[in-house]
C-alpha cells in the first residue's frame, strides 16, 4: 500500500549486555576485520532505524542496510 517501505537492517558484530562475555573472547580478532575499528553498539542500530522509520526516510524501500562497521566490504 502507499506509504508502505520494507527495508532489512543487517547487523554486525553488535556488543550488548546479553553477548558481553562471548564478545570479550571475540573481540580482537572481530575488531580487526572491521574498518570502523570497533565493536558496534545498540545505538548504532537505533540511529539507521529510526532513519528507516522517520520521514527522512520515506524515499528509502527494498535497502538491505548494512550496519557493521564496513565489514561487509572488508
Amino acid at each position: 500500500g502507499q506509504g508502505v517501505t520494507v527495508n532489512n537492517l543487517a547487523p554486525g558484530a553488535i556488543l550488548t549486555a546479553r553477548n558481553r562475555a562471548q564478545m570479550v573472547t571475540e573481540a580482537e580478532a572481530l575488531v580487526q576485520r572491521i574498518p570502523a575499528g570497533r565493536l558496534g553498539r545498540p545505538e548504532d542500530l537505533a540511529g539507521a532505524a529510526l532513519l528507516l522509520c522517520s520521514d527522512a526516510g520515506a524515499y528509502i524501500n527494498g535497502v538491505n542496510l548494512y550496519v557493521d562497521g564496513g565489514r561487509a566490504i572488508a
